[in-house]
């Protein structure tokens, strides 16, 4: 049996197979922005051990990633389009991602969205650095 259900946390995981003595969980939301999360569930399982989130600068790289993959896949136009919900998901919880996801929101170009990705992460890697 599998069990689901806002499986956003390692927690969540833990109560999920405790309480419904599944084999395993189905995971949706909670790989919004965080496709990590499901190699991070998957050590969970098997060593009882979590990995840690990747780096800033790591999050920044697999955002880029699937932003090409995207636009690849769907066209520069449509991919756009449907990008901005995926990259407003790697930046919620960090600061002036607000005024970030409002830009990407209204900017076409894909080198102008690269360009305001890469404007929004840089003092966020610096500060992480200092």
């Amino acid at each position: 049996m599998v069990a689901n259900g806002d499986i956003v946390s390692i927690d969540d995981v833990r109560s999920c197979l405790e309480q419904s003595g599944a084999d395993g969980v189905m995971i949706g939301r909670g790989v919004y922005g965080r496709p990590w999360f499901l190699r991070q569930v998957a050590s969970y399982l098997k060593t009882g051990e979590v990995p840690p989130e990747p780096s800033l600068a790591e999050q920044r790289r697999i955002l880029l990633e699937h932003y090409e993959a995207i636009l690849s896949h769907y066209g520069v136009d449509l991919g756009v389009k449907i990008a901005r919900k995926h990259i407003a998901w790697y930046s919620k919880g960090l600061p002036g991602s607000a005024e970030f996801r409002a830009a990407v929101n209204t900017t076409a170009p894909p080198d102008a969205v690269r360009a305001l990705i890469d404007t929004f992460y840089q003092p966020q890697l610096e500060r992480h650095a200092a």
